[in-house]
């Protein structure tokens, strides 16, 4: 047996650290508090700190909400963030994965984007509560120039053929 069959091996056997079919549990995050607090310092440390963390729906599966940045500093820790929580996890004898849907058993996993814009006196351009759902029109404007390039922009966030295993109508993933 190889070294690289032999930790395939490994992770195929490997136990979640968070079990079952469970979002947003205190239990499970709370089983292994020692990792995930070590998990979030290691972020505050590496300045991409995390608002948000939880247990999302299927096993081992951790959602982390990076803090509001710039645009360009946003996307320099978002790639920062995935490189150091696989290190982390591997010093850890865990193992991290952003596959999109790495078992047809389980719902899969997802990264996510969150938009905001602002007027130049620091205020929000996409609320309005003059306006039907208190939507203003820039944000109407906004996502109308966003939905003639969805093609174009699902192959920017759905780089890979792993990505599109996920997309199931009806279910979590818009198609």
């Amino acid at each position: 047996e190889t070294p690289e069959s032999a930790r395939a091996k490994n992770y195929r056997n490997m136990t979640p650290l968070t079990p079952g079919f469970f979002g947003y549990s205190m239990i499970r995050n709370s089983v292994h508090s020692d990792f995930h607090a070590a998990f979030l310092e290691m972020c505050e440390l590496m300045d991409f700190p995390v608002e948000g963390y939880h247990t999302e729906t299927g096993p081992g599966v951790m959602e982390a909400a990076i803090q509001v940045d710039d645009i360009m500093s946003a996307a320099d820790k978002a790639i920062l963030f995935k490189t150091f929580t696989k290190i982390f996890a591997q010093r850890n004898d865990l193992m991290a994965t952003f596959m999109a849907k790495w078992s047809m058993d389980w719902p899969g996993q997802s990264g996510h984007l969150h938009l905001s814009l602002r007027n130049k006196d620091g205020s929000t351009a996409f609320h309005d509560p003059a306006k039907e759902h208190a939507m203003s029109d820039e944000m109407r404007w906004f996502i109308g120039g966003q939905q003639p390039l969805m093609p174009e922009l699902l192959a920017m966030v759905s780089p890979t053929v792993n990505s599109y295993t996920r997309m199931i109508p009806g279910f979590w993933a818009p198609t």
